[in-house]
């Protein structure tokens, strides 16, 4: 199959900062012919470039993140195309609207989105859609022959001063502030810009490895990131909010994460619970390391987008 994907700028390179840019296009590359190229104002020129012909056309996550509405508008030809024409949909608290005008107008073929809203956009742009998570790759996070040395672990933006509404309002920080006095073993590192990260990629992981659990919670638009992944992957103890539609059942309390409540009520039992029952912990990190392993890296949300691109192809869908 030969691909035509569509992206801005350097959203397809390694940087840790926002690998999950490129990490789907990265095992695309592996199992299929990609064509890079930038936007386009007529898709019939662009194909035009390219000596071999195109089976798909996709619109990568950069492309939704840019912030000028222009970028929404008409592609000359998209709508018309006999093949396949895919989204990955991207930032919906930016220009909702346009975007999903834009997935209208050009007669999108395939809606994919991280989160739970896939359904809803999907029905409001009335294009077909699907999950297709942000997750992890085995060769970055995984188990490392390091000691463990804390017992709980958290990195990641604050998203304080109220930048999140309604029952997680404020949900790190308000964590940070229960734990803050405890006796437990931390190791916390809250960022509030690019340069407060962790400087690579290998010892983000790695601090990961020397955790027995580590606190995922969702984002601001109660969105559920990598991290979750990249946890489990670790074979770490996820410790995560308890927010069961957006889930979707991939993520199960008791049986391959914890989940606290909202309001913190039960943080520290869960977290003394386990650190008590070694046992109990090892078998939830370990259904969790099998379930993402075998159904949710970064190589199975590609041949699931692929397999999707076929079903199209041959109008079986």
């Amino acid at each position: 199959m030969n691909i035509l994907y569509i992206d801005i700028g350097n959203r397809l390179d390694d940087s840790h900062m926002y690998k999950y840019y490129g990490d789907l296009y990265r095992e695309l590359v592996k199992l299929t012919t990609i064509y890079v190229a930038p936007a386009t104002t007529n898709i019939n020129l662009l194909l035009g470039q390219i000596s071999e012909r195109i089976d798909c056309v996709i619109f990568g996550l950069g492309y939704f993140a840019q912030n000028d509405p222009r970028s929404f508008g008409k592609i000359e030809g998209l709508a018309e195309l006999d093949i396949p024409v895919v989204c990955l949909f991207h930032k919906p608290q930016t220009m909702l609207a346009q975007k999903l005008e834009f997935c209208q107008i050009n007669k999108i073929d395939l809606f994919l989105d991280s989160q739970i809203t896939y359904k809803k956009y999907g029905e409001m742009a009335n294009v077909r859609s699907m999950r297709s998570w942000h997750t992890a790759s085995p060769e970055i996070f995984h188990p490392r022959d390091i000691a463990v040395e804390y017992d709980l672990g958290f990195v990641g933006a604050a998203h304080g001063n109220n930048k999140v509404e309604g029952e997680t309002r404020n949900l790190r920080d308000r964590i940070y502030d229960q734990l803050a006095e405890s006796d437990y073993k931390i190791f916390w590192k809250k960022h509030h810009t690019p340069g407060d990260r962790i400087p690579s990629v290998e010892e983000y992981a790695a601090c990961m490895n020397k955790c027995k659990m580590w606190i995922s919670t969702t984002g601001p638009m109660l969105d559920v990131g990598p991290r979750y992944f990249e946890v489990a992957l670790s074979k770490t103890l996820l410790l995560c909010n308890y927010m069961p539609h957006e889930y979707e059942g991939v993520f199960e309390d008791g049986v391959n994460c914890v989940m606290f409540k909202n309001d913190l009520s039960n943080l520290e039992e869960k977290i003394n619970y386990y650190l008590e029952h070694d046992e109990e912990r090892q078998l939830i990190v370990e259904r969790a390391y099998e379930k993402i392993i075998n159904n949710y890296t970064w190589e199975r949300m590609a041949q699931n987008l692929l397999e999707t691109v076929e079903e199209l192809k041959n109008g079986t869908v």
